[in-house]
């Protein structure tokens, strides 16, 4: 017993015969005899070394400690309910610790997760997006989405689809510079990305290794942070279409060369294989394969700007 808490029934026994009105009524509400409701409001006044009810042929009248000592209890009654509720009804709730990439989590994860809530309202996501990989388990996660990282061992790895990774810009910045042809990228800023699993020389080596790229542009160390950027119309990005598809159905970016592009692994879905068999999990990657999939087969190829702007 806690230190200094009177016994359980104790207190049962005086909400009962506070919310009753009678001793009577009270024993009928717990199940016991009136001798018995009699008795434990006798420890309890023991224990408070004040009497508690004042009695009158068969009814009782609550004294004034009674009353606040009575609301006291409610509070605490209150918290404990609330508590028991909580805690009894997390059982039937599944809980998915999820970390991922922060560029796909803000481009492309967070606004499709509507969808998956809608096909499982019982599972509870966390979501943490960093580029540092997540201790699977050990904090608690279960999945991780990674970007261009080798899949750890004891782990599975699901490559979530082939990126195409392209140049990207505002319909506005390919009008200012009349980009029609892959020579002009000379003479316009580039965005860079530093973690970018293809980089501009790459791509300028597979596709125009005659061009001399520009010394002009800007640099950044996350996708969506150059995407808004080329969006804003500070420079030609290479990025893919996965992470720009957003943009790019917006019509907020285009692709001035047409499909000419990289294609790379670069995005896996990474989960213990202890874990494969948790319901979040498989859950979790059902849906997501069905939405790249749907994305694959809803796509189009990016078109050249002079037809994307007509």
């Amino acid at each position: 017993m806690i230190r200094g808490m009177p016994p359980l029934k104790c207190l049962q026994t005086f909400a009962a015969v506070m919310e009753t009105g009678t001793f009577a009524r009270a024993a009928e509400q717990l199940n016991v005899t009136p001798s018995a409701v009699s008795h434990q409001i006798r420890m309890l006044e023991d224990i408070l070394g004040k009497p508690l009810f004042v009695r009158r042929n068969r009814t009782v009248q609550p004294t004034e400690d009674a009353v606040a000592y009575a609301n006291a209890l409610g509070e605490s009654f209150t918290r404990i309910a609330v508590a028991t509720s909580r805690f009894a009804s997390e059982g039937s709730v599944l809980r998915l610790m999820l970390h991922s990439a922060p560029s796909l989590a803000t481009l492309w994860l967070v606004p499709r997760l509507p969808s998956f809530r809608t096909r499982h309202p019982e599972i509870d996501l966390t979501l943490f997006a960093g580029h540092e990989p997540a201790k699977l388990g050990d904090d608690g996660f279960m999945i991780d989405i990674q970007y261009n990282r080798p899949v750890p061992e004891a782990c599975e790895g699901l490559v979530l689809c082939e990126e195409t990774v392209m140049p990207l810009a505002s319909p506005s910045f390919v009008a200012q510079h009349r980009l029609t042809r892959v020579e002009d990228i000379s003479a316009v800023p580039l965005i860079h990305s530093v973690r970018s699993v293809v980089q501009w020389d790459q791509w300028i080596a597979r596709h125009a290794p005659h061009v001399m790229l520009a010394r002009r542009g800007m640099t950044f160390d996350r996708a969506y942070l150059g995407l808004m950027a080329a969006r804003d119309g500070l420079g030609l990005m290479l990025e893919s279409t996965l992470q720009a598809g957003g943009m790019l159905a917006a019509g907020e970016l285009v692709a001035p060369f047409g499909p000419l592009g990289v294609t790379a692994v670069a995005h896996r879905l990474v989960y213990r294989r202890e874990d494969r068999a948790r319901p979040q999990i498989e859950a979790f990657v059902a849906w997501i394969t069905e939405e790249m999939a749907a994305d694959r087969a809803g796509s189009e190829p990016p078109q050249r700007v002079r037809r994307a702007a007509r």
